[in-house]
This record gives structure tokens, sequence and C-alpha cells, in this order.
């Protein structure tokens, strides 16, 4: 046997053992997402009135989803709980099955007060991908009257069980994803 045909076995070998490692085709992952506004001094002007969320089609309500037995995140919700810039406004963790596909179900994230609208979704095709998109409403704009709405749109390759903060001057979001 060459070398070359050596060294193609082996990295075959090797990207089938990562790649059904890393995208848990039939698994499921353990996902949660701490948001949170933040009221930090900012010059940017915010003129959205109106909701530009691209709602994707098959929209999963959270509470299909099945709760995990312990979440990860608790402590650094304790932490900024106790900060007085940011304000806590949703803890949430999931159980998701990941068929097969690549890409997984949206799932729908509202807050408890109705302020709070978007989906999150991952997709397992090349990488570990999620994408978050996040609208925060707020009271009003002080010089138009009228409520504005902050919005929080994200698409970022991830790998498990890192933490990644994804910031928008007035929230921002907190997540973490494991592999079960």
């Amino acid at each position: 046997m060459t070398m070359i045909k050596i060294m193609a076995y082996s990295l075959t070998a090797m990207l089938v053992f990562f790649s059904n490692r890393l995208l848990a085709e039939d698994g499921a992952y353990q996902i949660e997402l701490i948001i949170f506004s933040q009221a930090m001094p900012n010059s940017e002007a915010f003129e959205q009135t109106a909701s530009q969320i691209m709602w994707p089609s098959a929209l999963t309500e959270l509470s299909a989803y099945k709760k995990p037995g312990a979440t990860t995140l608790d402590e650094s919700y304790d932490a900024l709980s106790k900060v007085p810039v940011y304000r806590p406004i949703l803890h949430v963790a999931w159980i998701q099955p990941i068929g097969g596909g690549g890409l997984a179900a949206p799932v729908h994230i509202q807050g408890a007060e109705g302020k709070l609208d978007g989906y999150f979704q991952m997709q397992h095709d090349q990488g570990l991908q999620m994408t978050v998109d996040l609208e925060l409403g707020s009271r009003f704009d002080g010089d138009s009257g009228k409520a504005v709405i902050y919005r929080l749109n994200e698409k970022r390759f991830i790998k498990l069980n890192e933490l990644y903060y994804l910031d928008h001057p007035k929230f921002g979001v907190v997540v973490k994803i494991s592999l079960l």
C-alpha cells in the first residue's frame, strides 16, 4: 500500500470519528441562553419601530422541548443580576434533538412581559452554527415619543461547551451549547 493511500485512509477515518462526535446527527444538544438589557451610555440612534424579523417556517415553541435537569449558566445569571447596568430578562435552557438534514428546528424565544421576541436556530453542516434573531421593545424613544425596537441579529460558527456573548448597545445574549 502506498503512503498516499495510508494517509487518505487515516484522514478519512479521523474525519468520520470527529464529525460523528461534533455533529451529533442523531444526538441532542442542551442549549442555554441568558438575555439581558444593558443601560450603557451610547451615541447610536435607533429608529426601528416595527418588527424586521424574517420568521422561519416551522417555528417551534420553546415549551415543546424538554427542560434539562441542571443548567450551567446559573452563576453567570446571578453575577449579571448584581451589576446595576444589567437587567436579566430571560434565562432559558432546553434539550433539542438534532436529526439528519443539518438544520435544526427554529425555536421561538419570548420574554414574559412581551417586549422580547425572536428565535434561535442551529445548523450543523460544515461545523456548528447558530442564528439568533431577537428584538427587544423599549418603552419610548425620548425624542419621537414612539416605541423603539432594538434588534440583535447574528449568525456565528461556534464550538461546543464554550460561552458566547452576543452584543447590542441595549441588550445582550450569553449562549452555551453542549452535546448530551
